[in-house]
């Protein structure tokens, strides 16, 4: 994600790069035919290609609305996650600290076992955004918004064990490992040690719904999450957004010639660059759709979990009393990961 209003020229650069130069070149090879080769046919009426400019530009603007929404809709996943991870930390905090559970066992049992929920719930969220990075099989293919992020050496993505061994023991790890889901059998622990907890008396059945409730929120804000992350965009959608913008593209100088003409005969020259900056743009909407359509990437417009996740780490362990907390995450470059 990024935290400055504009984007910088280098972000930009290995998007628009190849596609501004072959704007030129097809412009500029069109205007020498028209103006030494003596195709004046090449000269079209502007009517026809604007409409199809417009047209493109409503199909367009529908995609890249349709991109945000998932975009947005995952960001607000993860808000969700950071408000009930909040809640988690409270409920843990203040259900294992009631009076039924200090006459049972000693205080520093009690803390041990706070810690450890709270711990695993670390793991958890990071369990989860670790996954939701893994690169889909239509994923693949080479992406500049993804080269911006891998280049940076702080935003590689990490493995796994390492990611959880700030939180788990190597044996919790070793297990966790084994199946492919690591997330939802860290829940599936969470809720095996409420029920012994309550099987001991530590929690009274209502305390142990009320986390058990908190669980099954979780588990529905991860499969929102796994929801975007196994659907792509519409493909039907994406190609033929692609496929009309560019049919737009090759056609426009073609309208823009015979425009130019009206005016003299060396205002044919100026189709070079008002077709550079016009394919540009429509160029540039479609581009916009492509990097935003899928927000658990790994790439500069992703939804900034690893940000998110720290916070959530800091106030967790905050609650606890710990006082050697991480530093939360900066951006690095004008990009937040």
């Amino acid at each position: 994600m990024f935290t400055t209003k504009r984007v910088p020229f280098s972000v930009v650069f290995p998007f628009v790069w190849r596609a501004v130069l072959l704007f030129l070149a097809y412009s500029t090879l069109i205007c020498l035919f028209y103006t030494f080769g003596g195709c004046t046919f090449l000269a079209i009426p502007f009517v026809p290609i604007a409409t199809i400019g417009t047209a493109v530009a409503f199909y367009v603007g529908f995609k890249n609305n349709s991109s945000y929404d998932r975009l947005w809709e995952a960001r607000r996943i993860w808000g969700s996650i950071t408000n009930a991870s909040r809640s988690w930390g409270i409920m843990v905090l203040d259900y294992l600290n009631s009076q039924q559970t200090a006459a049972t066992i000693p205080e520093a049992d009690v803390r041990a076992i706070q810690k450890q929920l709270i711990y695993r719930h670390l793991a958890y969220i990071t369990a989860v955004r670790v996954q939701l990075r893994q690169k889909p099989v239509w994923e693949l293919h080479h992406n500049p918004a993804h080269d911006v992020v891998e280049r940076i050496a702080a935003f590689r993505q990490c493995s796994l064990d390492k990611e959880l061994s700030r939180f788990l023991s190597t044996s919790e790890i070793d297990n966790l490992l084994k199946h492919p889901n690591p997330a939802t059998i860290l829940m599936r622990q969470q809720s095996a040690q409420l029920r012994q907890l309550r099987e001991d008396n530590l929690l009274s059945e209502y305390y142990h719904v009320d986390l058990e409730r908190m669980l099954v929120e979780f588990y529905n804000q991860q499969g929102a999450c796994e929801r975007i992350k196994s659907f792509p965009f519409p493909r039907q959608y994406a190609f033929f957004s692609y496929v009309f913008t560019w049919l737009f593209i090759l056609v426009l100088p073609y309208g823009l010639l015979s425009e130019m003409v009206k005016a003299s005969g060396w205002h044919v020259w100026l189709t070079i660059p008002f077709y550079t900056i016009i394919a540009w743009v429509f160029n540039t909407m479609e581009i916009v759709g492509d990097t935003s359509e899928n927000p658990f990437e790994n790439s500069i417009n992703d939804v900034p979990m690893t940000a998110i996740c720290r916070n959530i780490e800091i106030d967790l362990r905050d609650m606890l009393g710990e006082t050697e907390l991480p530093k939360r995450v900066q951006a690095i470059e004008n990009i937040l990961m």
